[in-house]
């Protein structure tokens, strides 16, 4: 049991006394105020602090496992280290927080806020919560395995080299977040905002990005493969030189997308707006691209062998020096196309409408 009584405790706060190292297990501190209080090392194993305030207090090193911190304010506190394995955080001001390294495996943030904490080096995995919010805080080398926060508030956060295995962030607002380097694979990131956020050389291996609206939003040098984003909005996002093997774009938005030299070998983008998209030198071998807007694409130097473009509209293309062995532009719509220079051994141009298209070995 705890070591000091609340009478106690607060004799000591009026008199600034430390706390550091007190074995207060199973206390019962609820609505009490303990701002400013040195707890460092503290053990609040299931105590109760729902709506205290802790704001400003260091509780660096303490253990609050199982402990209810429901209604709590924490503003500023230093929380570094600390474990707070199945802790309850709900409704929770956490804002500002210094909680670099700290272990919250197992709690529950419903409606917590941690705006501008720094959660760096940390450990959430299976973290539970709906409508968190952070904005501007800091998840850096942190492991959030899955982790489920439905509906959070995630704008501008720096989340570098962060796990997200499996995690479930549907709904959450990630625009100009920073997941560079992160690992993210199977993650379901459902009808998440992602404007402008940087996944730059990050792993998103069977991700889900259905229904994802991501303007401008940085995939180069990532590995995508198996990743589903149908219906997605990704207009001006950045592809470059990402491996999107089998990834489903269908009916998704991704006109004047930067996909140059990307592997989309085996994908679907079935339906697609890729109006004015740029795919130089980009591997879409056996692709299923059928009845997109493709009108003022650039495949310059694209292997496109075995693509499937048939319906689509490629109107103003540019498909000079591409590949076009055995590719399949049945019904598709090749007006004022350039195809100088192309291979197109095999294709299938049955149907196509070819007005004002520059053909292979056809001067301009």
């Amino acid at each position: 049991m705890a070591e000091y009584t609340l009478e106690e405790i607060l004799a000591k706060k009026e008199k600034g006394e430390s706390l550091a190292g007190a074995n207060l297990v199973r206390i019962s501190l609820r609505g009490t105020d303990l701002s400013d209080v040195d707890f460092s090392g503290a053990n609040f194993q299931y105590a109760d602090l729902s709506e205290a305030n802790l704001a400003n207090s260091d509780l660096s090193g303490a253990d609050l496992s199982y402990a209810s911190l429901v209604g709590s304010n924490l503003e500023n506190a230093t929380l570094s280290g600390s474990q707070l394995t199945g802790a309850d955080l709900s409704g929770a001001n956490a804002s500002g927080i210094d909680a670099k390294g700290i272990n919250m495996d197992d709690s529950k943030l419903e409606e917590c806020n941690f705006s501008s904490a720094d959660i760096s080096g940390a450990s959430l995995r299976r973290a539970r919560g709906n409508n968190l919010t952070a904005p501007g805080a800091i998840f850096n080398d942190s492991n959030l395995d899955e982790i489920l926060l439905i509906n959070a508030n995630l704008r501008g956060t720096s989340m570098v080299d962060v796990s997200l295995v499996n995690a479930s962030l549907q709904k959450a607002d990630l625009s100009g977040a920073d997941l560079k380097g992160g690992n993210l694979t199977r993650a379901d990131l459902q009808g998440t905002s992602l404007a402008s956020t940087g996944f730059n050389g990050s792993v998103l291996l069977k991700a889900k990005l259905e229904e994802a609206k991501g303007e401008g939003a940085d995939f180069s040098l990532s590995n995508l493969t198996g990743i589903v984003m149908s219906g997605a909005q990704f207009r001006r996002a950045i592809f470059r030189n990402a491996e999107l093997t089998q990834a489903d774009m269908g009916s998704g938005d991704f006109s004047d997308c930067d996909m140059n030299y990307a592997k989309m070998t085996y994908s679907t983008a079935i339906g697609a707006k890729m109006t004015k998209a740029s795919f130089i030198g980009a591997t879409l071998t056996e692709a299923k691209i059928s009845k997109c807007q493709l009108d003022g694409a650039n495949f310059t130097g694209a292997r496109m062998e075995g693509c499937n473009l048939s319906g689509s509209d490629l109107s103003g293309a540019n498909l000079k020096n591409a590949d076009l062995t055995r590719a399949d532009f049945a019904s598709a719509n090749l007006a004022r196309a350039d195809m100088t220079g192309a291979n197109i051994i095999g294709a299938d141009l049955a149907d196509a409408n070819l007005e004002g298209t520059v053909h292979p070995g056809k001067s301009d």
